[in-house]
């Protein structure tokens, strides 16, 4: 085990996306424990993956507390059974990383989100929002777990402030998080939304 201290805090079943920055590819893992995140043990999800080797350097980003995060590890030893897995240098030294072309605000509006096929409609708070994108959560129920899936198109409409009238945007659902309290989505939009700020 490593005695190297985690600068994450993990849960079981988390994706972990590697990039090699060389070729730009991205590929994928879950990090499977332990759950004191005291050693990193991953299922790689990706047959390129399978090529890589004892000692390699990895590039990675995964989800922490509501952002997203990088950092740099690399593979310790690799079990072949009774599946392969991997054991990576424990994170330490974790850097915020932002996929956003544009700056969030940080906001609290109420807002409805349709999962458009489906014809349900489910009320929650936008937590912050830019002119790419939004994260919403929800009070966690059954009717919000079962609304919403990956890769679902929906349409969020809320009464932005310092806009007259309701606004609205198509997005597509690019991520889902769930604690024991809330439900967390991220939304990509179709097209950049002009009421959100800046207004240049």
């Amino acid at each position: 085990m490593s005695m190297d201290k985690s600068g994450l805090k993990l849960q079981r079943g988390t994706l972990l996306r590697f990039v090699d920055e060389e070729k730009g590819e991205i590929t994928e893992g879950l990090f499977i424990g332990p759950e004191d995140n005291s050693d990193f043990v991953v299922v790689p999800l990706s047959e390129t993956m399978l090529l890589k080797k004892e000692g390699e350097r990895l590039h990675g980003r995964c989800h922490f507390q509501g952002d997203m995060v990088e950092f740099r590890s690399a593979i310790v030893e690799i079990i072949d059974r009774p599946v392969r897995l991997w054991r990576i240098k424990v994170p330490t030294d974790v850097n915020a990383f932002d996929l956003r072309d544009h700056k969030r605000i940080q906001c609290s509006v109420s807002a409805n989100i349709e999962a458009i096929h489906r014809g349900q409609f489910v009320t929650g708070i936008i937590r912050d929002i830019s002119k790419g994108g939004a994260r919403c959560v929800f009070q966690r129920s059954e009717e919000a777990e079962n609304a919403f899936e990956i890769d679902q198109t929906i349409t969020l409409r809320c009464a932005f402030p310092g806009i007259p009238g309701e606004q609205s945007s198509v997005g597509t659902i690019t991520e889902i998080l769930k604690s024991e309290a809330e439900l967390s989505i991220g939304i990509q939009f179709a097209e950049s939304v002009w009421w959100v700020p800046p207004y240049h």
